[in-house]
């Protein structure tokens, strides 16, 4: 329970131990120099625990501030509180300490001055600047550990992409029409046939081997080639492709299997729809700074057959997948698009401001 409450409030946790630390120190600090006394103890523990409660409202204070400074990606305001923290509270904390020791303790208090505050100024502004950094700290580790923490879905979600990719390749419907297109090319076209080798072994060789989180467009694209050329040679006149892909994309690091994903779709569910030649076009090319990826095909989109939400097909599974991976990998910088337009299925990922090399 302690455990889980703590994972759930680190800045404050991590604040407060920061805190408690400082003020013991600051009250060991005053047992050395603070000359003998009959109350010296009393007044020495007294005076640390109004250090710590008025500290104490500057934990919510800063969670609060640098908080909504982060969230909204602004580190200039983010200095900003730092400094005026910095600067001016050390008159906030005297001032409020003053006022506790009071209304609580029945001495005699120092009273409120510019003098108290410029004496007590610069080591209320370092435990200032520590607790600043606790804050900053936590907010680093935080990070790294839902980086690491999304690297790992990443790594999940590619892996399942994967297996997916398998099963629906490698399945003895796909595997005996190509061996099948293979044998009866061997007496009537045996460079035709070899290609055709060479083909599925190269596509085999891109999907069994173990894939890197990330692909240039270049390579998925070349596999890509690979594919369509085995599904030509079965199909022959009632199939083909276009594929356009412009220089300056070819470099660009993309999820493994997100073309691949778009085209196993255009393929599998186009020759459901399409009783004629089935086209498949390819494209991808920058815009406004912004990657557009398209994968048309003659036919029509399916209707979905709902079950639990689901297609039963399998095609809501592979498009939640790109999409999660999509918000992994680029969070909110992208949109995916399936539509029908005029007797084509449009399947569209655009991805903002994408870096080339």
């Amino acid at each position: 329970m302690l455990k889980a409450l703590y994972y759930r409030h680190q800045y404050f946790f991590n604040m407060l131990a920061v805190l408690i630390f400082l003020v013991i120190t600051r009250m060991l600090d005053s047992f050395a120099w603070m000359p003998p006394d009959s109350k010296k103890t009393e007044i020495i523990i007294a005076n640390s625990l109004f250090e710590f409660l008025s500290f104490l409202p500057f934990i919510f204070l800063f969670i609060f501030c640098y908080s909504w400074a982060l969230k909204r990606e602004l580190p200039f305001l983010l200095y900003s509180f730092i400094i005026v923290f910095t600067v001016f509270g050390p008159a906030v904390f005297l001032l409020l300490s003053t006022w506790l020791e009071d209304a609580v303790w029945n001495k005699e208090v120092l009273p409120f001055t510019f003098d108290l505050v410029k004496k007590y100024s610069p080591g209320i502004s370092l435990v200032l600047l520590f607790l600043s950094a606790a804050f900053y700290f936590t907010f680093l580790k935080l990070r790294s550990a839902r980086q690491l923490e999304e690297m790992h879905r990443a790594e999940s979600l590619a892996k399942d992409v994967q297996l997916k990719m398998l099963r629906y390749q490698i399945n003895p419907h796909f595997l005996f029409n190509v061996l099948n297109s293979i044998y009866t090319l061997i007496d009537e076209n045996t460079v035709k046939a070899r290609k055709l080798v060479l083909d599925m072994a190269e596509y085999y060789r891109y999907t069994l081997n173990k894939q890197e989180q990330t692909i240039s467009i270049e390579k998925e694209v070349e596999s890509i080639v690979k594919y369509l050329e085995i599904q030509k040679t079965r199909f022959e006149e009632e199939f083909q492709y276009e594929i356009s892909v412009d220089e300056e994309v070819r470099s660009i690091l993309i999820p493994s299997f997100l073309i691949h994903l778009l085209i196993e779709n255009a393929v599998k569910y186009g020759t459901k729809t399409m009783k004629q030649k089935l086209v498949i076009h390819l494209s991808a090319k920058i815009l406004n700074k912004n990657l557009l990826i398209s994968v048309s095909n003659t036919g029509k989109l399916l209707n979905t057959t709902q079950s639990n939400g689901k297609n039963i097909d399998g095609t809501s599974n592979g498009i939640e997948n790109l999409n999660q991976r999509l918000g992994l990998y680029y969070n909110d910088n992208y949109t995916f698009s399936l539509k029908e337009e005029e007797g084509w299925v449009i399947a569209a990922v655009e991805i903002r401001e994408i870096k080339t090399r």
